[in-house]
């Protein structure tokens, strides 16, 4: 099922469409690629699209005023929405020395377009960068070279530092695939030089190098972080509530690492400007973070189902007990995971979701079938192997969701395409650990079996017939057990 955004856009009254980040209206006929799968641009042109430094507007019903723009002869819709964006609320001077990012949708209405916000406590203005890369560390480093720039007046002209970062030619993604996912990204302007980390997508979040993964983490905790992976998996509504814009960006974006390798596909804001506090009562999925400020003004009565996550408070308020539908062995290996985090190095803690989306979606390609000469992807063919088991309806309800439905439909388009991801990986790996379980488990089998059928115990019968062969040879051997 999809959710339509042109829905929503019927219902925006101030507000650019180009400023909602809804799901998308896609035929099944359209080929599903991993730029729209993933709604992440793979080649954009520039690295960034624009920078902007936003005053912040004297009365809160105001619109915020553009001040500095490059290039200047930038022009998109979604200028005004990025200024709404930038001062979602009023928030006081000294709360302000923080870095955020709010979402737009390009004009697509499919691809993210992420807003960098650099907002100090010694000043009313606000530096934001628009781009395509999902790089939260790399452009608040950025956003704070500016700031040095700007304030202290050093010899670097801001001019021609945007202009260098703005024509910098990154290596193609093969390129930089071949280059083990290693590249600087130098700048050298008046003398000074600035070097960035390109980040390498592919790779699972560190708590270490993560910050939305790592401030999610200690922010919720591992109980409020179970139950949430359980909510987002079902697509359910959920909201964010917190005083800080830099932990709503945080939690809102490191929660979608929790799905991987399914991405959101619904209704996706981050940090929500007062002037479309409406947006929280929309019936469709969503992710959104909102300021306190603005939660408050909220009639809670109308949010219906909303799943509540009060990041200040750590508390989640819900009326779904999702986390009891997930197989109880699969529940006790992630809270035994998540609870030792703390003892896990690097991308640890996100490999104990991982391993849990390897169980939950890792034999998608059972669900493939040839429909007129082309290969296609049957829903019903997937779910036929969990038929009369525990876990059907567990597994049927994630088949069901949107964000199953674009994997599997990206995953059938690209069957050409060799997959390397974590995901493959951990697949692979859960594949190859159960094989060798068989594999043991039949030479045990046949060793029992010889053992009794040398002394006459086991009347003539079949290796086919090993469910009542093991009941039988369990009453025989009180040493040796069939597994």
């Amino acid at each position: 099922m999809f959710y339509f955004q042109r829905t929503v856009y019927i219902m925006m009254t101030t507000t650019d469409p180009s400023s909602l980040p809804a799901s998308k209206n896609v035929s099944h006929s359209a080929v599903i690629t991993k730029e729209v799968e993933s709604r992440t641009k793979e080649s954009p042109d520039h690295l960034f699209e624009v920078f902007l430094e936003i005053r912040e507007p004297v009365n809160e019903n105001d619109q915020a005023d553009i001040i500095l723009k490059y290039p200047p002869d930038f022009a998109d819709d979604m200028l005004k929405s990025a200024a709404s964006f930038a001062y979602p609320c009023k928030i006081s001077l000294e709360d302000q020395g923080e870095h955020y990012t709010f979402v737009l949708v390009d004009s697509t209405g499919v691809l993210f377009r992420y807003g960098y916000c650099r907002r100090s406590n010694r000043g009313s203005t606000c530096l934001c960068m628009l781009s395509y890369y999902p790089w939260f560390e790399t452009f608040y480093t950025i956003l704070n070279d500016i700031s040095q720039i700007i304030n202290y007046q050093t010899t670097v002209d801001l001019d021609t530092y945007l202009s260098l970062l703005y024509s910098y030619k990154l290596l193609m993604i093969d390129e930089f695939y071949k280059q083990e996912g290693k590249e600087i990204i130098q700048i050298k302007c008046s003398q000074k030089e600035y070097s960035y980390q390109r980040p390498d997508l592919r790779k699972l979040p560190a708590v270490t190098s993560s910050r939305n993964f790592a401030v999610m983490y200690s922010r919720l905790g591992p109980d409020i972080m179970l139950q949430l992976f359980s909510h987002i998996l079902f697509e359910r509504r959920i909201l964010f509530v917190s005083s800080k814009l830099f932990h709503l960006t945080a939690c809102a974006c490191g929660c979608l690492h929790l799905i991987f390798p399914m991405h959101w596909q619904s209704i996706f804001v981050p940090v929500l400007p007062s002037s479309m506090s409406w947006l929280s009562q929309c019936t469709v999925p969503y992710i959104i973070g909102v300021h306190t400020s603005i939660f408050s003004t909220l009639n809670i009565s109308e949010l219906g189902d909303v799943v509540c996550v009060n990041i200040d408070e750590r508390t989640i308020e819900t009326q779904y007990d999702d986390l009891s539908r997930i197989p109880k062995h699969l529940h006790r290996s992630m809270k035994k995971g998540v609870q030792h985090s703390e003892k896990l190095h690097g991308d640890g803690l996100a490999k104990v979701f991982l391993r849990a989306m390897a169980f939950n979606i890792g034999t998608y390609s059972n669900g493939f079938i040839l429909k007129d000469d082309t290969l296609d992807f049957d829903r019903d063919q997937y779910l036929r192997q969990y038929e009369n088991t525990p876990i059907h309806e567990y597994m049927s309800a994630i088949a069901h969701t949107q964000m199953f439905e674009q994997f599997s439909r990206y995953r059938t388009d690209s069957l050409t395409t060799a997959f390397d991801d974590e995901f493959d990986i951990e697949v692979k790996n859960i594949q190859q650990l159960q094989q060798n379980k068989k594999m043991k488990s039949s030479k045990k089998f046949h060793r029992i079996l010889e053992k009794y059928v040398k002394y006459g115990v086991v009347p003539n019968t079949t290796l086919d017939k090993r469910s009542t062969l093991r009941k039988r040879l369990s009453l025989l051997d009180n040493h040796e057990t069939v597994s």
